[in-house]
């Protein structure tokens, strides 16, 4: 039988401090192997490589109540699901690191940029067609038929098609999951726009301008090595869809949805 460690000599064999180690039992990851006769904690070799396990994945950012589970299994392959599950996890915040940390080497706050991670959401799109800046009266005609319905609407999008004087586009709205569109006239399609973060600006010039928002959010992310991963929406929120910012996609996030 292998000799019994103090928590002073398991310390001193793991790296791991006397206080990380009684925050660890605490958590209820690693208990002593026991108490010696004065009462005092003691540890057994083969605690050596758990709490090196232990503190790796703490390290790593998983959460304490999945090192619990983890330590549980005994199942090798729900074992390895798990690893994979963490692996991907941090695979998506590196990615979101990488984005904030160019959006800040970019000077982004000087040019009125800014990001934004919106979670997913459900789309209602209807196809329209009206000049520039005049798509007022297609967001109140199919804001009015939801309105009907008992729809809520959470925020209205314009996505443009083609055209340059005459626009066709689609405008969409966003509503809870799980509605039925059967009530609803002329719907283009029904779309779960993923979680993303995008980068973008709020439009506060006549809405007969808008071009000029778009080349500018255009111009940008060109001139900033931004990569889009969609197209460029118009956002609307407001009683009177009055608010508006230009959004452009750099980065998808594969969310679970609660």
């Amino acid at each position: 039988m292998s000799k019994l460690m103090t928590i002073q000599e398991f310390s001193v064999r793991t790296g791991i401090s006397k206080s990380a180690l009684r925050y660890y039992e605490s958590k209820n990851l690693l208990r002593p192997a026991g108490r010696d006769s004065s009462g005092y904690r003691v540890y057994s070799e083969n605690q050596v490589a758990i709490i090196k396990l232990i503190s790796s994945l703490r390290l790593a950012d998983v959460p304490i109540k999945d090192i619990q589970a983890y330590l549980k299994e005994k199942d090798k392959n729900r074992r390895k699901n798990m690893m994979d599950h963490w692996m991907e996890m941090i695979r998506k915040r590196l990615d979101i690191l990488k984005v904030s940390l160019r959006y800040l080497e970019s000077d982004s706050i000087e040019d009125q940029m800014y990001l934004i991670e919106k979670a997913d959401e459900n789309i209602i799109w209807f196809s329209a067609e009206s000049e520039t800046g005049k798509f007022s009266e297609h967001f109140i005609k199919r804001g009015k038929e939801l309105e009907k319905l008992n729809i809520p609407i959470k925020s209205g999008y314009l996505k443009y098609l083609s055209g340059k004087d005459l626009i066709k586009a689609h405008i969409g709205f966003g509503v809870p999951f799980g509605i039925q569109t059967g009530g609803l006239s002329e719907v283009e399609s029904v779309e779960l726009l993923p979680s993303s973060i995008y980068i973008a600006f709020s439009f506060n010039e006549p809405i007969s301008e808008i071009q000029n928002g778009y080349w500018k959010l255009i111009n940008y992310a060109k001139d900033h090595k931004w990569i889009p991963t969609g197209s460029i929406l118009e956002w609307y929120r407001g009683d009177d869809f009055s608010e508006l910012d230009l959004l452009m996609p750099v980065t998808k996030l594969e969310t679970e949805r609660i």
